[in-house]
């Protein structure tokens, strides 16, 4: 009996081994079938694409790819106008009524007369908004004749780009030293956490200056405007040159290393003689002092 009882153990213990090889079996076949099925299925969907090529004479239109950000490019204009005038005094208001209508200012303005007191030439410096730049070329080269001009553009961009970043990073740094001044304890924690944080708030207090110098730059354009009368010719560029102009140079400097030279000995002169007046009777009394006594017999 012992014998058919170990039998029957063995016996169902080898059927429960038969049983999981032959699952696992059928997993792995029915794996190689899909893959099977699958490696079929791609040929008939390639042939189904080409076949929707061939049907509809073009290709299926792919998604649209996102637009890349922008960047605002910020620029700087400047420039200078000549324009020669009937009647500078009359150019010269209607200039400052086209500089207004257009919404700028006049920054300084510098008028100068002729012999019989009226004004022969005006210069000023005008700003005006960037986007209106063109517009106030075009309405002040109305006002008469113009001779010449002149146009300037810088791209600061990168520059305003990194003030920007540096500017989020300081704050983000001041945020962090606030916090590490609310959990200091000591004295001496408070009183350095306290001079970094105001170190670093005066950087903050620079950048934003100069992100500020760099938006009124690039939002107002800068012109310089030069109003003349027919008998006053333009200022001439073109520089000296020549004998003349160099013989000129060199009386200059000359005149100025004298005027140098003289003012430094009028500067050293009084305490020279502060000095002759008390060293003539120390010399004295020196040589008094050395003088052999005679001696008696």
């Amino acid at each position: 009996m012992r014998r058919k009882g170990g039998t029957a153990v063995l016996a169902a213990v080898g059927l429960l081994l038969l049983a999981g090889c032959g699952a696992s079996g059928g997993d792995r076949a029915t794996g190689a079938g899909d893959s099977r099925g699958n490696s079929a299925q791609q040929p008939e969907s390639a042939a189904a694409d080409s076949g929707g090529k061939a049907a509809g004479g073009q290709a299926q239109p792919k998604a649209p790819v996102a637009d890349q950000p922008t960047v605002t490019r910020a620029i700087i204009r400047t420039g200078s106008l000549t324009v020669e005038a009937d009647d500078v005094n009359k150019s010269r208001q209607e200039a400052i009524t086209v500089i207004t209508g257009l919404k700028g200012q006049v920054a300084s303005e510098n008028t100068g007369d002729d012999a019989n007191g009226n004004i022969s030439r005006a210069n000023l410096v005008l700003k005006v908004p960037s986007t209106s730049y063109d517009a106030a070329i075009d309405g002040l080269s109305k006002l008469g004749k113009r001779l010449q001009i002149h146009q300037e553009s810088s791209d600061v961009t990168e520059q305003v780009v990194d003030v920007d970043s540096r500017i989020r990073t300081q704050r983000a740094s001041l945020d962090r030293m606030r916090a590490l001044l609310a959990k200091a304890n000591t004295i001496g924690e408070i009183v350095s956490v306290e001079s970094e944080l105001t170190r670093r708030e005066a950087d903050l207090e620079s950048l934003l200056a100069k992100q500020k110098n760099l938006a009124l730059q690039t939002e107002l354009a800068t012109l310089n405007l030069t109003l003349t009368s027919k008998d006053t010719p333009p200022p001439s560029t073109d520089p000296d040159n020549g004998f003349v102009s160099g013989l000129k140079s060199g009386w200059d400097a000359f005149t100025a290393t004298f005027s140098a030279l003289a003012t430094a000995v009028g500067a050293v002169l009084p305490f020279a003689i502060l000095l002759a007046v008390l060293a003539v009777p120390a010399l004295w009394l020196r040589r008094r002092l050395r003088r052999p006594t005679p001696t008696s017999p």
